[in-house]
């Protein structure tokens, strides 16, 4: 498996963050959905929002962490899970964005930390795809 992600090293190192982070957000909200989420700007109102806290952020992280890692397995090849990687987290930055101006957020401590920590996440996940079609 090492060789597969050497194969094209900036895509392999960008694989390799996106699993880490999807999985420790999965583990993050599965343990302690209440805590975390609130740290997010999101309350759930009874016990089936904690559930969904644990499901949405927690369930679907791990499955996004889990495909991008079997797309590359299989792939042999890191490049396509760092696409997905990309529309993912491009477009997770581009609607909150947009909603944030819609909602008027900007002022909200969470965002504060968000935009900046997601865009400089971005910006390095297409930084290590570029490398990765120039270099490879």
């Amino acid at each position: 498996m090492k060789e597969i992600f050497f194969s094209n090293i900036p895509a392999g190192i960008a694989v390799i963050g996106l699993v880490l982070y999807f999985f420790g957000m999965a583990i993050v909200f599965i343990t302690n959905p209440i805590k975390n989420a609130e740290s997010f700007a999101v309350k759930p109102v009874d016990n089936a929002g904690k559930t969904e806290i644990r499901v949405y952020y927690g369930g679907i992280s791990f499955a996004l962490g889990a495909f991008l890692l079997y797309l590359t397995i299989v792939l042999k090849t890191p490049v396509y899970s760092l696409v997905g990687g990309l529309f993912f987290s491009t477009t997770v930055l581009v609607t909150r964005t947009i909603f944030l101006c819609v909602d008027k957020g900007w002022k909200c401590p969470y965002t504060k930390l968000a935009i900046p920590a997601e865009s400089a996440f971005v910006i390095a996940l297409w930084v290590c795809f570029y490398l990765s079609k120039t270099l490879y």
